[in-house]
This record gives C-alpha cells, structure tokens and sequence, in this order.
C-alpha cells in the first residue's frame, strides 16, 4: 500500500462503531479518511469537495442506501470508484452489475478490503483520465445525432442510470416501465429509437417489440438491453424483430456507438 499513501477515502456507514473500525484500519495503511453517517451527508460532502479517490460505503442505510449512492456518484460530473460492503453481496453483484468496483460481503477480511482497495486506487488515474476527455466530447452528442428516445426498463436504479447517461450526452427521454406502457407511448408520439428492456412486468420486450412490428406506425430502431449476451439470447431478439443489442452492464461508449447506429438507419 506504499504507493498508494496519502489516497483520500470517504467512508459512509450509518453505524458509528463500523465508522470507528474502517476508519481505524484504513489509517494504518496512511489513508486519509472522512467520514460521513449517511449517503445524503456523503454527497454534500462530495459536492464541496471534490478531491476524493475513493468511497467506500455500507449497503443498508435509512433515506437513501448504497446503490442509491453509487448511482449519483456514477452519474455525476465527477464519477469516483465506490467499494459497497453488503450482507448480501453475491446477490448485490448480480443485480447491479458495473456499478461498484468491488462489493464486499460483511465481515469483510483485511485482505479482500486491502486487495479492492488497491485495485481501485490504481485503476482511478485512468478511469478520471477518459471520463474528463469523454465530458468534453458528450456536450455536442445529441446535436450531431438527434434522436427521440424512448426507454423501457422497470428496475427504479436502471432507469435513473440511463437517463443520467443520455442527459449527459445532451437527449431527453421519455421512460416506460412495461411493453404497455411502450405500446401506449407509442401511441401518443413517435420516437426514432426504443431502448428495450428484455425482462419487465406484465409485457416484457420481446412481446412488445412484436407486437410494434405488427403495427401500421412509423417502425422506430429497437435496440435490446439485456443482462445476458448468449448467443441465442441475442438471436431471439433479433428474430422477434430487435434491429440491435446492448448487454448490461451498458458501457457509455457502447451506447454511443449504437446511439450512432440508429442516427443513420432512421
């Protein structure tokens, strides 16, 4: 740890015995430390000081828990690695995939801790490297390619994430949690492009996009999100008559490229 002497962590756990704990152990391996009791706390935090290398935080906390956290920090101006510590953690990987650079099941070990925490240090330099050259390329994205986007997708955190994603590169969209919902906006307004969940409630994307192709309306591009990148996963999306797909968790220059895609074939 040597190398990384000096790194600033901000810790948020709302339990002040864990706070005590990690903070105690983190400045063993000379890491300077804040410490904030809740996510809100964290981010006002965040918002005035903005020299931060690394946020770890506990999953499980009132208002607001870590995913809800990881989720702003990622989707801000200045996105950081977040390290979550989860009762549940194989089950926390799973769902929210590419959100946390490491997630570490409660007792956490001092050595899986100091192991995520390196790699995290060392992959940040990077990581702020391509986003600030990114933020500078995504003002002028949605003028050169000027789509009208509807996103389906039911998961609350997803939602939130896509539609930070797509403000970023300069789009507003319109959000459906369900193939009916999809079908009735379809109704009200044409869109140029559908970002289609496969897995929703009620109707999920394969009957929805089926049932938009058997319809008289101006076809939008339909472009797949799915968790899984199998190749028959991917065939029976373009068979029900997807025209692309994006496995999640989604990268930006994934969708910016498929973003691109649309733009010349509507």
């Amino acid at each position: 740890m040597e190398d990384l002497e000096g790194k600033r962590i901000l810790i948020v756990d709302d339990n002040n015995t864990n706070l005590i704990i990690l903070k105690s152990q983190l400045e063993q391996w000379k890491l300077l430390t804040v410490v904030a009791s809740s996510a809100n706390q964290a981010l006002d935090i965040l918002k005035s000081d903005g020299s931060f290398d690394l946020i770890i935080t506990d999953m499980e906390m009132p208002d607001m828990d870590g995913v809800g956290l990881a989720t702003e920090v990622q989707t801000s101006a200045n996105p950081l690695s977040v390290i979550m510590l989860s009762s549940i953690g194989d089950e926390t990987k799973k769902k929210y995939p590419g959100l946390f650079s490491s997630i570490l099941t409660k007792p956490v070990k001092k050595r899986l801790l100091c192991k995520s925490i390196q790699q995290a240090l060392r992959d940040e330099p990077e990581k702020q490297g391509i986003q600030k050259h990114q933020n500078v390329l995504d003002e002028q994205f949605a003028v050169e390619y000027p789509l009208r986007i509807l996103v389906a997708e039911d998961n609350p955190i997803n939602q939130r994430l896509i539609l930070q994603i797509l403000k970023k590169l300069g789009y507003t969209a319109v959000m459906a949690g369900n193939g009916y919902e999809v079908l009735d906006g379809l109704k009200k307004a044409d869109y140029d492009l559908i970002l289609m969940d496969i897995q929703m409630p009620e109707m999920d994307g394969l009957e929805a996009t089926r049932r938009i192709r058997q319809q008289g309306i101006p076809q939008p591009y339909i472009i797949a999100m799915t968790g899984n990148a199998m190749s028959e996963d991917r065939n029976n999306c373009l068979r029900e008559g997807m025209n692309n797909y994006l496995a999640k968790p989604m990268k930006l220059e994934s969708i910016k490229a498929m973003l691109r895609n649309a733009y010349l074939k509507v």
